[in-house]
């Protein structure tokens, strides 16, 4: 009985590791390089935007104040989003603006505008999407330029 045992053993080994063998005899490697493209941002900007409304007849009174702590010189882009709902009905309407911001110094860029919603409906609310921002070069160039030292 143990001769049994012993057979079984030695045959289990030896078929492992011919199985090993023809394994690494089939494996091959395979690379692949990718190259990723990516668009360097040199002007970092870091722009907010915060905003009142309301609704006065067939047009929504928006009041918006973007910032940017980031760089003074800077412009950009902007979407005003506002949903209303027609009277009598179910579901609501998305109305998009598109607009743009610019500014010289330091300060927040006030917007005060009216826009179109429409007779006979409700203002539900209004949101700024797609805030986009860049820093002027020449704020840029001046965030680079180390300062002399002074004695």
């Amino acid at each position: 009985m143990r001769y049994i045992v012993f057979v079984i053993g030695i045959t289990l080994l030896f078929t492992s590791a011919a199985a090993d063998r023809q394994t690494k005899a089939n494996s091959k490697t395979f690379s692949k390089t990718f190259e990723l493209k990516t668009e360097q941002r040199t002007t970092a900007c870091e722009a907010t935007a915060a905003l009142e409304y309301f609704q006065r007849g067939t047009e929504a009174d928006v009041e918006a104040t973007i910032e940017n702590p980031v760089c003074a010189a800077s412009s950009g882009t902007f979407t005003i989003e506002a949903t209303v709902r027609a009277d009598g009905q179910k579901d609501s309407a998305k109305l998009s603006f598109p607009e743009t911001w610019s500014r010289d110094n330091d300060e927040p860029v006030e917007i005060s505008k009216r826009y179109p919603i429409g007779d006979n409906v409700d203002l539900l609310r209004v949101k700024v999407r797609k805030l986009r921002c860049e820093c002027s070069e020449e704020t840029a160039d001046a965030e680079t330029v180390p300062e002399a030292d002074a004695q």
